[in-house]
């Protein structure tokens, strides 16, 4: 173990966490909202967009994550370049960052499987309740967001933070098209010297630590969402 690569590399690890976080909060923010709506959409059951959004679940579900990202930064650009010249804009796709297109991946798929925790934890709740709210008074938008939302985040808590701390782990993937996150870092830093082993070692640690901070974060969020559950159904 060569413990002065471990000291002089750990400090430059370290500085690669903000943009493994940006990743993480960016889609989690625009993907989870984007499954929230797309549960909404097929539990009511609208017309055609039900069903070409239980297409898109379904694809999102059976490729592998890192072909999404290869699709992302190899085809997104094309798209994108085709479309700037049909409108008449010179597009530089060069000064898009491999970042933007790696979080559209991820955010692809934070979207279609919070989409299903969000539909199945919907559906737990008393359909009773909504009729409750109705005789209140309340307009829909007011039953959910008061009544109904409340009650299905705290039965979705558990799945949501497992989706949580597994995308920290699956930006390591961003490497491939050139982000330098954690796991990036770790690797060019051990290729000159051939340091593998220390670099997996600290990677493992930083990656430990911030899954267990992110846990214990979900798990008081959990607990207090059903406080709430348990007053609602009292």
């Amino acid at each position: 173990m060569d413990i002065r690569f471990i000291i002089e590399a750990f400090p430059q690890i370290l500085a690669a966490i903000p943009i493994t976080l940006l990743m993480v909060f960016v889609s989690v923010a625009i993907g989870w909202i984007l499954g929230l709506v797309i549960a909404l959409v097929r539990k009511n059951r609208t017309p055609v967009l039900s069903q070409i959004l239980a297409v898109f679940i379904s694809f999102m579900r059976s490729v592998p994550s890192v072909i999404v990202l290869y699709i992302a930064y190899y085809v997104m650009p094309a798209v994108i370049y085709s479309y700037g010249q049909n409108i008449g804009w010179n597009i530089n796709i060069n000064a898009i960052p491999p970042v933007a297109y790696a979080i559209f991946a991820l955010t692809l798929g934070q979207a279609a499987y919070s989409s299903e925790v969000f539909r199945a934890a919907i559906s737990a709740v008393d359909e009773g309740q909504m009729e409750a709210c109705y005789s209140i008074g309340m307009t829909k938008t007011q039953a959910l967001f008061r009544i109904i939302f409340p009650q299905a985040f705290a039965t979705a808590m558990p799945n949501l933070g497992g989706l949580f701390v597994g995308l920290v782990k699956e930006t390591s993937l961003a490497y491939y098209v050139g982000v330098y996150e954690i796991t990036a870092m770790a690797n060019l830093l051990s290729i000159p010297k051939l340091n593998f082993i220390e670099a997996y070692v600290m990677t493992t640690v930083i990656y430990e630590i911030l899954s267990f901070i992110f846990n214990k974060c979900f798990r008081m969020g959990e607990n207090r969402l059903k406080r709430f559950r348990s007053n609602a159904a009292v």
